[in-house]
């Protein structure tokens, strides 16, 4: 049985002070991952001697418009990405994402930063917050420090995170005209799936309908989540009207493959990113299209 000591606060100054006092110290904001875990003991959780609950602290819960960027509390839920209308309106593929998540159930009490600082090769929300470029604000009693999301990753199940430091903020900067998003999932089953593979794309298409500026991450594809900068360059540039969606299926499939080498998934994830990659944008194009 795993013992502790569990310490609540509404705080985020009392949080920090927790955190600076006491070493061993876990977090517990959804906890829809570290409640299955702590019930099963998984040898996946950290030593930890406490358990820090910062569900109730009401400033962790914001989603607000500042100087160019949409900033979200680390406790905001799944349920609430979805529903909220400055997601909506800006992040379309950051509320598919978190519609494809779990349960009603799950949305409900998951939150965004526990998507980000459990770190899982699968976790829904990272592809689509990497190729949205968003940042994340780590505050300790020292001050604060601000990482692009795909440098705080360090790995799967790893992060940048120091154990004096709490995740406060998520900030994505708004995209300017003529972008488009989309987020492509596979799960073993519809109903509750974990991502077997996923991937979101964000690109702009200029006037002449030349793609730029585009991002490409998949999830569960790679160790962690992280940009495929070949296949991005590959696109750029590139007229909507001309793509060979085949070739860059090749190409998203072989730069995956560079990375993780040949693994015993990858007779199947191989032809399944090249798919998922040409549905992004044959997606993109044909709203492209209608827009002219």
């Amino acid at each position: 049985m795993i013992s502790y000591e569990f310490l609540t606060t509404q705080k985020i100054e009392e949080a920090l002070n927790y955190l600076d006092k006491f070493s061993k110290v876990h977090i517990l904001a959804g906890g829809t991952d570290l409640l299955v875990n702590l019930y099963k003991e998984s040898p996946r959780l950290p030593d930890f001697d406490y358990l820090l609950d910062i569900s109730n602290i009401p400033e962790l819960k914001i989603i607000n418009s500042i100087n160019k960027f949409i900033e979200i509390g680390p406790l905001v839920t799944h349920s609430r990405l979805i529903n909220e209308p400055l997601i909506k309106n800006n992040f379309p593929v950051l509320m598919e994402a978190a519609y494809t998540i779990g349960s009603t159930q799950i949305r409900n009490r998951g939150t965004i930063g526990g998507n980000i600082v459990n770190a899982s090769p699968a976790a829904d929300l990272l592809p689509p917050l990497i190729a949205l470029r968003a940042e994340v604000e780590l505050t300790s009693r020292k001050g604060k420090r601000v990482l692009p999301l795909e440098e705080f990753l360090a790995g799967p199940y790893k992060t940048k995170l120091q154990a004096n430091e709490l995740l406060t903020k998520i900030k994505i900067p708004l995209l300017s005209d003529n972008y488009y998003t989309d987020f492509q999932k596979i799960g073993r089953r519809k109903a509750l799936s974990i991502a077997r593979l996923s991937l979101a794309l964000v690109t702009k298409i200029d006037e002449e309908g030349i793609f730029q500026d585009t991002r490409v991450v998949p999830g569960s594809a790679t160790p962690y989540p992280q940009s495929l900068p070949v296949t991005e360059e590959a696109i750029n540039g590139i007229s909507i009207f001309q793509i060979n969606l085949e070739e860059i299926g090749k190409i998203t499939s072989n730069e995956m493959v560079s990375i993780t080498g040949e693994r015993w998934s990858t007779p199947y994830k191989k032809p399944t990113i090249a798919v998922l990659i040409k549905r992004a944008l044959e997606r993109i194009i044909k709203e492209a299209k209608t827009n002219e």
